[in-house]
């Protein structure tokens, strides 16, 4: 399975950010210089906000919202936008994914696609990563199967957890 021209465009999107991010080292500006360099004003000509700051509410931890139609592919361009996160990573810092989900029937569908190696988006995960993944359930966390500090070194670690669960 591969990315839709405007999916494509969503990751390259991405990429851009996260080299704005490497650049100025401070999300609010990297959001900024991005939106800027679209065209995309923060203030408008009355002084307005035209489009909202950064929310920098989880300070040091950039995030994304990526927004496309109902049925745009929005899981499918998150498997392919960890390859794009990760490889702006130092190669030696663990790669640990919390995959938020709306609820519990979501969350049991994505992590049976997500841990089925034949699904097309566990595929496109195991493709980028050299399937070094593991994806874990709020359960297994807590009883700390398979997960520990080697894990987190040697595999891309994905954690499926419901907005609920917090």
């Amino acid at each position: 399975m591969e990315l839709k021209s405007y999916q494509q465009t969503v990751i390259n999107d991405l990429g851009e950010f996260i080299s704005w991010l490497e650049k100025t080292e401070q999300i609010n500006v990297a959001f900024e210089k991005y939106w800027n360099s679209k065209g995309v004003s923060l203030i408008d000509i009355d002084g307005t906000s035209y489009l909202k700051p950064y929310d920098n509410s989880i300070k040091g931890v950039p995030r994304v919202t990526v927004k496309v139609p109902t049925a745009g592919g929005k899981t499918f361009i998150a498997c392919n936008a960890l390859k794009t996160i990760f490889d702006s990573f130092p190669l030696d810092k663990p790669k640990v994914v919390v995959w938020l989900v709306p609820s519990d029937v979501i969350l049991q569908q994505t992590v049976k696609n997500l841990s089925n190696p034949a699904h097309p988006y566990r595929s496109k995960i195991d493709s980028h990563f050299g399937s070094a993944v593991k994806v874990y359930e709020k359960e297994a966390l807590l009883q700390g199967a398979s997960f520990g500090p080697t894990e987190v070194k040697e595999q891309l670690s994905i954690l499926v957890l419901s907005v609920s669960s917090f």
